[in-house]
């Protein structure tokens, strides 16, 4: 099993070895080591790339050959550190100034130069007159101070020049690295891949996030909005905030009782149809005794349109064999119930619901429904949620997009999931954002599954709009135009009053989108942002209650 702890070696499990000999020259793709235009010397097995080199600073995110191509190669964690290491082993960094290192002189290396010298639009730092014209000469360009064209290399303090920028691993590799093939001349590097991913987390999340605060179109890629992509916290999916309101009013109506049984076949009948529109038409999802009812509703609805449109997916699945497929379910919920209350794992309790009817429900139904119940706290306090996840086949081929089709093999599916789960944190450090955690809570790893999937319609998306549609992957889900489902709120009154005036009045809760007049929950004034209820509160057992104030902080250039 692979070790993502702090003592992690990257160069170890890239290659399966810590020897020396399949260590890569880069971090490259394993296919493509050869190929690469910076045929780099393999760094050292002694060298701990989980740190940098000089300073000892952990997750380092640059290596040296990035400037200097037959340095052998080491990690650092900034340019002065890279600088460093050059002078130590007697070499220089590359003589291209737009590379230049803005805290020290380009042509000396002195710390903190004073100056620095425009030429042709990049700004160089310079310690001196003596270094202004070093580096002048180098470019065949002799400074002349009393002369016409004075102007176009000039000298100035560093306080009222912009500084130079140090031009590698900048955000602009994002939208390329998106559109590059897994396959030949894919990701150079499973964290460039990686903060691709992290990018379109913090866009799909920042659009939820921003229209939890206004309706103003969010600053995000336009595609995003344009076509139909799942929320990055899969509690705040339309679809899993239905499912929870109906838990919640069957506990209600239950003298605040909610056992598992009931929470079981409400997400087994919801999810096998996976389609909210029919639910919404039919009234709600059935508890077990109402299910005789929701048959002849169903059946009747399907005389009437053909049965199209109301089972999702392309499944071969008619609205005859999704009846007889719950009734055998609901014959065989009482045994079913006790072998999922034993589980003490996610995958225990899906491969249980595979085993219905040589996995009657199909793979998809029943993850949904495991995580429906790791979301309800419906499972034991020492349950294990994060040692597994089932990927849909968009999620695994975005695992083959961000980390190579040579790593990416499927034995290793979870453990690269579990990697992007535990380095978010500095994924979105190193994109320079601050992510508006839903409640405070780091996405676990049934998110990041979820976000896979999502990543993979994104870049369907982008291949579209690219007009490079040839790239696609066999498959993959390909977009759809969203088509707002607002509507299924009009029939909405307030939870307590049930009376439909004041809707100037009426709260939302984002995690089961019941409506509530502030009076009626003893609110004195509506929250600007993000709010939760105080069923929702117990029932996810959240620490914090009430108000979620987040800042904007969604603005893509």
């Amino acid at each position: 099993m692979v070790n993502f702890g702090d003592e992690f070696q990257l160069s170890r499990w890239f290659n399966g070895s810590s020897g020396s000999s399949s260590a890569h020259a880069t971090d490259s793709e394993d296919g493509d080591a050869a190929g690469l235009a910076d045929d780099g010397v393999a760094p050292s097995a002694s060298v701990n790339l989980a740190e940098c080199f000089i300073c000892h600073m952990p997750n380092p995110e640059y290596m040296s050959t990035n400037t200097a191509k037959k340095a052998p190669p080491v990690p650092v964690c900034s340019v002065g550190c890279e600088a460093k290491y050059l002078e130590m082993k007697g070499m220089r960094p590359s003589s291209d100034s737009r590379n230049a290192d803005p805290n020290h002189c380009f042509v000396c290396q002195a710390p903190k130069p004073e100056y620095s010298v425009s030429t042709c639009g990049t700004v160089t730092p310079v310690c001196s007159k003596e270094c202004e014209e070093s580096f002048l000469r180098r470019k065949k360009q002799r400074v002349n101070a009393d002369g016409p064209d004075a102007a176009a290399s000039k000298r100035s303090k560093s306080d009222n020049a912009e500084p130079a920028k140090r031009q590698r691993r900048t955000l602009n590799f994002l939208g390329d690295q998106l559109l590059d093939s897994s396959n030949g001349k894919g990701y150079k590097s499973w964290w460039l891949g990686a903060l691709t991913f992290y990018d379109f987390v913090y866009q799909r999340h920042g659009m939820w996030h921003s229209y939890s605060i206004s309706n103003d179109v969010p600053r995000v890629d336009p595609c995003l909005v344009k076509f139909a992509t799942c929320n990055i916290y899969r509690e705040l999916d339309r679809s899993t905030a239905y499912l929870r309101k109906h838990v919640l009013r069957w506990q209600q109506s239950h003298q605040g009782r909610l056992g598992l049984r009931e929470v079981l076949w409400m997400a087994v009948v919801f999810r096998y149809c996976n389609r909210l529109e029919t639910f919404h038409k039919i009234k709600g999802i059935p508890s077990s005794d109402d299910f005789p009812h929701f048959k002849k509703r169903l059946q009747a609805m399907a005389k009437r349109t053909g049965g199209s449109e109301l089972l999702a997916g392309d499944r071969e699945l008619t609205v005859v064999s999704y009846l007889e497929t719950l009734d055998k379910f609901l014959q065989n919920i009482d045994e079913t119930t006790v072998a999922v209350k034993e589980c003490t794992t996610s995958e225990n309790i899906f491969e249980t619901l595979r085993k219905f009817q040589d996995n009657a429900l199909g793979s998809f139904t029943c993850w949904q429904v495991v995580c429906d119940l790791m979301e309800l706290h419906m499972l034991s306090e020492d349950f294990v949620t994060d040692d597994y996840v089932w990927l849909s086949l968009d999620a695994r081929k975005s695992l083959v997009q961000i980390f190579g089709k040579n790593r990416a093999r499927p034995s290793e599916y979870v453990a690269l999931a579990q990697l992007l789960q535990q380095r978010q944190l500095q994924g979105f450090k190193a994109l320079q954002v601050d992510f508006p955690f839903f409640m405070n809570q780091k996405l676990d790893l049934k998110n990041i599954g979820h976000a896979l999937h999502s990543f993979q319609v994104y870049r369907n998306m982008k291949l579209m709009e690219h007009k490079q549609i040839h790239k696609q992957e066999p498959g993959t889900s390909q977009p759809v135009v969203y088509s707002s489902r607002t509507y299924m709120m009009d029939s909405e009154n307030c939870e307590i009053c049930t009376h439909p005036e004041n809707e100037d009045e009426l709260v939302l809760c984002d995690m089961c989108q019941r409506m509530f007049h502030k009076y009626c929950i003893n609110m004195e004034e509506l929250p600007p942002a993000s709010w939760v209820c105080t069923a929702c509160k117990k029932l996810q057992n959240y620490p914090h209650e009430g108000l979620v104030v987040e800042q904007e902080v969604i603005s893509i250039d």
